[in-house]
């Protein structure tokens, strides 16, 4: 029997199913081995993109259980997964059209596609074949016999709805929840959920006029979707659970520049607010017109404790897309990958966090090793920039990813081209790059021109020697680093601000010059690495000791830096226009900071208006914290923000808990 599992794990995908096995370790605690082996069931895929591989998809389709809870039909069952070959990377992170999906008629789409031939002849056939593994699958709903008349209603009309627009919010809801549960269910991980307050609102707004629904019953109807995404939320999470990549982003303008806030923006708002449930999770865009009613409703959700909304500048993002490389009429439709990385809905197979991070204070660390003492501040900064896109170069590389038919039935460009989604079908598939540590690396720099080439009161051999050991015998120089230097990221003093601009410059200029899998590169500021990547670094010269977490994203390391002054700072960066892939100021503030909506709101629209590109805030308190590790179970729902998404803070690992508890002591001194 180990042997059984061990073969499993040995074939599974670099990654893939180790990932799944740490998410599903909660699950497999609660369970004998036996029920392990005969509940869940791996489908090894050893030709993706083949017509083995559409037919072994079309047979999970077909085996897979069906969901039935919260008043619709959900497609997805978590014991059955497919895994593909090592070496090939599955498809993350990618949101599908859902405004284009709910009005498709399946036939149509089938009827357009070109005759097979040499060159695109898998490709259609692999489309064939799983459309009728998707006909297939709504046949067999409507055909089973359901006690519960709701769901033998929904069924009967399933099939229908696969060739036709819907005409109810029900229906949509449906139509969704059917197409989201395949794309989990034949491996695809982090499926976003797109605009929903847009998407769903023409058939909100048909029901509310034939008198079918009104407000509430309409944002009962969003609760129980909402309810049911969230309800397999451990076993769609790829590192952490709540890891799912279910984000629904709410505001922002449509194909036409108009602000799209509605009734269900406010719906979606007064939902998280009320259920404070961290899976799925919401992000606002906003622009110089979002309401200030819409502005206060968030930051009353925030502030009941459900870890959203993150927001997102929409204007400055929109901008830098057009001049990176995406086409002006497609970024109205902007989404994000997962976390917080923009790209377009339906059109992107943008694979936006494939690669290592980049590891800013590398460049400082190996600069250490190789300069001579006699190399004045100058040349060790040219020498750290050097290495930083040495640092750069080494993590970009060439993938081998799954394939999609499923989003290439709803991707015109497929169509057309005869390509799969992810294989040069898809309008756009740049890759992304993160950034991480800047904070440090930036403070580390700071701490060297001043105490080593200003003062005179560190070597660098002691540097040299502080990165070695740890510390080691040098406890004073760590609190001298750590504390004193009145020069820290996140000021905006104009040097430290020119610093933090020459290090994105270098690693924006390299980067400009590189493309993975023949796409151009984009990175951002923001990565999810900050404490899986410190648990195996060297110290650092900000005060960081081996092993302790880096920075979290574009965030102050000194509680002598309020969010005022970081929103100011974040504000005065300029972000090359290939610096897209997520630049997030992330901060946590005690709940008591948000009791008054009228003075944070305008603090954080201005900060907007003039550059800042992303912010996440974390609200909490030191001591509910430390008491709620101490004390789990007084709090069952208490939700908090990881990097970029939501989680219960009991389901965390100790070291999450942990870095959480210190933010929270170091901001609240702020």
């Amino acid at each position: 029997m180990k042997r059984k599992i061990k073969e499993i794990i040995k074939k599974a995908t670099s990654g893939a199913l180790r990932l799944k096995i740490r998410t599903y370790q909660k699950a497999f605690d609660r369970m004998s081995i036996w029920d392990t082996l005969f509940k869940y069931h791996c489908y090894y895929d050893k030709l993706p993109g083949s017509l083995s591989s559409a037919n072994l998809m079309a047979k999970i389709i077909g085996r897979s259980d069906i969901c039935l809870a919260h008043g619709f039909i959900y497609t997805y069952d978590p014991t059955k997964t497919r895994l593909v070959r090592a070496g090939v990377e599955p498809l993350t992170s990618i949101t599908p059209d859902y405004a284009l999906i709910i009005n498709s008629d399946l036939r149509e789409i089938m009827r357009s596609l070109p005759e097979r031939s040499g060159d695109n002849s898998d490709f259609i056939g692999t489309l064939h074949i799983v459309t009728k593994a998707i006909e297939d699958k709504a046949r067999a709903i409507s055909e089973q016999r359901y006690e519960d008349v709701r769901y033998e209603a929904m069924a009967k009309r399933l099939p229908d709805l696969l060739y036709r627009d819907c005409q109810s919010l029900v229906e949509a809801i449906q139509k969704i929840l059917f197409y989201n549960g395949l794309l989990w269910q034949v491996g695809h991980r982090h499926v976003g959920l797109g605009r929903m307050d847009l998407v769903l609102y023409p058939y909100y707004k048909k029901d509310v006029e034939a008198n079918r629904l009104n407000y509430e019953q309409a944002k009962g109807l969003l609760k129980e979707m909402c309810l049911l995404l969230g309800k397999d939320s451990p076993m769609k999470s790829l590192n952490l659970i709540g890891d799912s990549g279910q984000y629904i982003i709410l505001g922002g303008v449509d194909k036409n520049g108009k602000n799209t806030d509605n009734e269900l923006t406010r719906m979606f708002l007064e939902l998280f607010e009320e259920l404070r449930i961290p899976d799925p999770k919401l992000i606002f865009r906003v622009n110089e017109e979002t309401p200030m009613d819409t502005w206060k409703r968030s930051i009353r959700c925030l502030a009941n404790g459900c870890g959203s909304p993150l927001f997102m500048n929409e204007t400055l993002i929109m901008e830098n897309m057009v001049k990176f490389g995406y086409r002006n009429e497609d970024v109205w439709n902007v989404g994000t990958s997962a976390c917080w990385e923009p790209l377009i809905i339906g059109k992107s197979s943008d694979q936006n966090n494939p690669f290592i991070s980049i590891l800013a204070c590398n460049a400082l660390k190996k600069a250490l090793t190789e300069m001579e003492d006699e190399l004045d501040y100058g040349g060790l900064l040219q020498l750290v920039k050097r290495n930083l896109a040495e640092e750069t170069r080494s993590v970009v590389v060439d993938k081998d990813y799954d394939y999609s038919p499923i989003m290439s039935l709803f991707n015109e460009s497929c169509i057309r081209s005869g390509k799969d989604f992810a294989h040069q079908g898809s309008d756009y598939m740049y890759q992304g790059a993160q950034l991480l540590g800047l904070p440090n690396l930036v403070n580390s720099l700071l701490n060297i021109k001043k105490y080593v080439y200003e003062q005179g009161l560190v070597s660098l051999g002691i540097c040299r020697e502080i990165v070695q050991t740890d510390y080691e015998n040098h406890l004073d120089i760590k609190q001298l680093f750590k504390s004193a230097n009145d020069k820290k990221f996140g000021l905006c003093d104009e040097y430290v601000l020119r610093l933090s601009q020459e290090l994105i410059g270098t690693v924006s200029e390299t980067i400009g010059k590189l493309t993975a899998n023949g796409y151009n590169v984009k990175f951002g500021l923001s990565s999810p690495s900050y404490i899986s990547r410190g648990k195996v670094a060297s110290a650092t010269l900000d005060g960081r000791n081996a092993g302790e977490p880096f920075a979290v994203h574009i965030s102050p390391l000194s509680s002598t830096i309020d969010i005022a002054e970081v929103l100011d700072f974040a504000s005065s960066l300029s972000y090359p226009v290939n610096c897209l892939n997520g630049n997030v100021v992330d901060y946590v503030i005690p709940p008591v900071y948000l009791n008054n909506s009228d003075k944070l709101v305008p603090i954080l629209r201005d900060a907007f208006k003039k550059g800042l590109y992303q912010l996440q805030l974390n609200v909490y308190d030191r001591a509910t914290l430390i008491d709620a590790k101490l004390h789990p179970e007084k709090y069952p729902t208490l939700v908090v923000r990881v990097w970029g998404f939501s989680a219960y803070f009991n389901d965390l690992p100790e070291e999450y808990k942990d870095n959480l508890i210190a933010r929270a002591g170091e901001y609240e001194r702020a």
